[in-house]
C-alpha cells in the first residue's frame, strides 16, 4: 500500500455528509451575494446623486436644474413652484454655455425631456437624473417640453429657453 493512500471506500454516510456541506456552502454563498447586492443599493453606493450638482458642469457655464415630478415639470425648478404660465422660463445670453440638470422625482412614470432646436431629447425613468449642455448660438424664444405621453403630459409642455443678445 502507498503512503497516504486508503483502500477502503467512502461510507454513504460520509458522502451524504459531504453533499450537504457542498448544498450549505453554495447558500451561504448565494445570500452572501444577495446582501452584499442589498446593501449597495440601500445605502446608495455606487448610484447617482441626482440632487448634488454634477461635477463635470464648468464654472462658467449657465446652469440650471429643472424637475419633473408627480405634479408636473418644474416642481422645485430652481427653488420656485407652483408658478402660473410658462415655466421654466431660463434666460441665457447668446454664445453662453448652458447646461440643464435634468432630475424625473417622479416615483412611478418616465418622463421626456426636449428643448425646440437646441436638443431632440431624452427619457428620464423614475429617480434618474440627466444632463443637457449646449451653446445657445442662435436668439430667441424656444419650447421646453416633455415628448412621452403620459397622465400628467399637459403641465409639461410649455416651458422657455429665452436666448438674449
Amino acid at each position: 500500500m502507498i503512503s497516504g493512500s486508503s483502500s477502503r471506500k467512502e461510507s454513504p454516510q460520509t458522502r451524504l455528509l459531504r453533499r450537504i456541506l457542498v448544498i450549505v456552502l453554495m447558500v451561504v454563498a448565494v445570500t452572501g451575494f444577495f446582501a452584499a447586492a442589498y446593501t449597495f443599493h440601500f445605502f446608495g453606493l455606487g448610484t447617482t446623486n441626482c440632487w448634488a450638482r454634477p461635477a463635470n458642469v464648468p464654472a462658467s457655464s449657465t446652469y440650471f436644474v429643472v424637475v419633473m415630478a408627480n405634479e408636473g415639470m418644474n416642481v422645485g425648478f430652481n427653488g420656485s413652484k407652483f408658478l402660473s404660465g410658462s415655466w421654466p422660463i431660463m434666460n441665457v445670453t447668446l454664445g453662453s454655455t448652458v447646461t440643464i440638470h435634468v432630475i424625473n422625482n417622479d416615483t412611478v412614470q418616465s418622463h421626456g425631456f426636449a428643448i425646440q432646436r437646441y436638443f431632440s431629447g431624452f427619457a428620464l425613468g423614475p429617480g434618474k437624473c440627466s444632463d443637457v449642455t449646449f451653446s445657445a448660438d442662435q436668439s430667441g424664444s424656444f419650447l421646453v417640453y416633455c415628448y412621452i405621453s403620459c397622465t400628467i403630459h399637459v403641465f409639461m409642455q410649455n416651458g422657455k429657453v429665452n436666448v438674449n443678445p
